[in-house]
């Protein structure tokens, strides 16, 4: 059986991860989810301003390979388990470290950890062909790669809690009528999209100060987001990109930035 890889590309300061196993939906095997942490890390490393993760073969990722985790219940060997979710972890510590913005492009089922995936990145725009599973407790398992903070944090706990239990299937729509998906396009149009959200990516600094402000806005009182967005706005305020900014609103025409001085 194959254990898949993560196929690492990046142009334009666009960074893309793809997770090819698509004879088993991309479900992680193997060395996946170590691949996918160094994908990430290695896009921080190049100075990516985005990372759009994907899968191949018109699906997503269906979440860990249960051959693979019934015989390590069947052998005992749950030090290798822990192992697997150790290194999920890691996947979603690195996509929340990353400086730039992050898109999930999701063209047909995200069940488990990879609805979890999907989850963990900024944007997610899913094709009209995507289905989503919190498909865990059919195993008898509970959520992780954050699910348990993402699921609440959008739905709230009651539908959370219903969606987890219940393991069923979302279509697309019903994923963005409920706030897991941004968009929801044709495959056809599915790269472009992906396009257009990267594109608000520039400038670099100024996405990674937006995502620590809305992260610390979240889970802290008014006073304190206003001290962190006063920080920031006069960080921001001396770059050249601001300067960019102001001149091109005053002139009328679009901001070029990232354009050396």
């Amino acid at each position: 059986m194959s254990a898949g890889s993560v196929e690492y590309a990046i142009a334009d300061e666009v960074a893309v991860a793809t997770l090819s196993r698509p004879g088993k939906l991309n479900s992680f095997s193997g060395d996946m989810r170590e691949q996918l942490r160094d994908a990430i890390r290695r896009a921080a490393r190049e100075n990516a301003r985005a990372l759009v993760v994907t899968g191949a073969g018109g699906a997503f990722c269906a979440g860990g390979d249960v051959s693979t985790m019934a015989s390590l219940r069947e052998e005992g060997r749950e030090a290798e388990f822990h192992q697997i979710l150790h290194a999920g972890a890691e996947c979603v510590l690195a996509l929340q470290a990353f400086p730039g913005l992050t898109i999930a492009a999701i063209p047909g089922i995200a069940a488990g950890a990879g609805f979890a995936l999907a989850l963990a990145c900024d944007l997610r725009v899913a094709t009209t062909k995507a289905r989503f599973a919190a498909s865990w407790c059919g195993l008898a398992l509970a959520p992780d790669w954050g699910a348990t903070h993402w699921l609440p944090q959008t739905l709230g706990y009651a539908a959370a809690i219903e969606l987890v239990l219940s393991g069923r299937l979302l279509e697309a729509p019903e994923a963005l009528e409920r706030g897991l998906v941004h968009r929801v396009v044709e495959a056809s149009e599915l790269d472009a999209t992906v396009d257009e959200f990267a594109d608000w990516s520039r400038p670099r600094e100024m996405v990674k100060a937006v995502k620590y402000l809305l992260r610390k806005g979240a889970s802290s009182g008014v006073e304190a987001a206003l001290a962190a967005e006063t920080e920031a706005q006069e960080d921001l305020f001396v770059s050249d990109d601001v300067l960019e900014g102001l001149n091109a609103f005053r002139d009328k025409r679009r901001a070029e930035f990232g354009q050396e001085p």
